[in-house]
């Protein structure tokens, strides 16, 4: 039994919330069964005592059973009324429960899935960058292998470091203890220059970009390079290879836009608002095959929402996803 509860969690709540229901029901029909009861008997021994004295009209008329017959319809109505309204709160609390407890075993599985994501995560670049030593520690290599090798490690530690930076933004900004450093930042070389820096990559995919020059912008600089950085980061790991990412940003209408365009799988309509909660990443076979931790999209909505911006996700035609941010200028 404990096992059967264990697989299914919500068993047993259906369970205790189909008793309340029916229970609440049955003690409502109790009550509703009690007044009638109570009516008929205090009417057949009024009537009693109605036949004992000679009286001129019919019982049914007198004012001893309309008083009576007025209670019983007043009561019932009681009856019927409060136990409807005290069904109907029992049904939005116990649908509040579920909906609570929904949420809280999502969270527990989204935060299982950060764990394994984590140590997968941190394991992978730390035994890179432990073989790239220990290789240099027991072999003679020449000019070129040192290069790659160095070239590896340091990519990897930029890997590591990126992670951690993630990790230790999520956890300030969700605090709230911002503490930003505001100053007017030039988005235009800033943007060009986190650009610059995914034009190798790994899957050898081409990074354009259209960016408006002179644009400036009271934001903190680490904040908004962290918000592109992981953009570009999440089109690139859901983009297969040789295809292409453009980055642009402009000035329209009194308001900064950022927007990031991939060619790859796309996100169904249904996922579109989900993909900024912390932990959370597209439920599908491709997604779980690429590595994350679900902290990178939380992190940019999460940061364009306080500086009370928008960010809006839309189908790039043919393929693809466009991640389109509005910052109020």
């Amino acid at each position: 039994m404990l096992k059967l509860f264990g697989k299914s969690p919500f068993l047993l709540f259906y369970i205790v919330f189909g008793y309340i229901i029916v229970f609440s029901l049955w003690w409502g029909y109790l009550l509703f069964s009690k007044n009638e009861q109570a009516f008929t008997e205090k009417m057949q021994l009024d009537r009693i005592n109605y036949q004992s004295t000679p009286n001129p009209i019919k019982y049914e008329e007198t004012q001893s059973y309309l008083q009576l017959l007025t209670k019983y319809k007043k009561d019932r109505i009681m009856v019927l009324s409060e136990g409807l309204f005290f069904l109907f709160l029992q049904i939005i609390g116990l649908i509040q429960v579920r909906r609570i407890f929904g949420k809280e075993i999502e969270l527990a599985i989204q935060q299982t899935n950060f764990l394994h994501s984590i140590t997968h995560e941190l394991k992978s670049p730390l035994s890179s960058v432990k073989l790239a030593l220990q290789t240099f520690q027991k072999r003679t290599l020449e000019p070129a292998q040192k290069e790659k090798l160095i070239n590896n490690a340091l990519s990897d530690v930029a890997r590591l470091e990126s992670l951690v930076e993630n990790i230790l933004f999520a956890a300030k900004i969700e605090r709230n203890t911002h503490g930003f450093a505001n100053e007017d930042v030039n988005l235009s070389d800033l943007v060009h220059s986190i650009a610059e820096k995914f034009e190798i990559n790994k899957k050898n995919i081409l990074i354009q970009s259209d960016i408006q020059e002179g644009i400036y912008y009271h934001i903190d600089q680490l904040g908004f390079t962290s918000v592109v950085m992981n953009l570009i980061e999440n089109a690139i790991k859901y983009s297969e290879a040789d295809t292409g990412i453009l980055i642009s940003l402009c000035s329209a209408d009194g308001t900064i836009i950022l927007t990031v365009k991939d060619e790859g799988s796309g996100i169904p309509d249904e996922y579109k608002k989900k993909v900024f909660e912390k932990f959370y990443r597209v439920g599908n076979e491709d997604t779980r095959k690429t590595k994350g931790t679900g902290l990178g999209l939380f992190i940019v909505g999460r940061f364009v929402e306080i500086y009370k911006g928008k960010i809006a996700v839309m189908d790039n035609i043919p393929k693809g996803s466009i991640f389109k941010i509005t910052l109020p200028k």
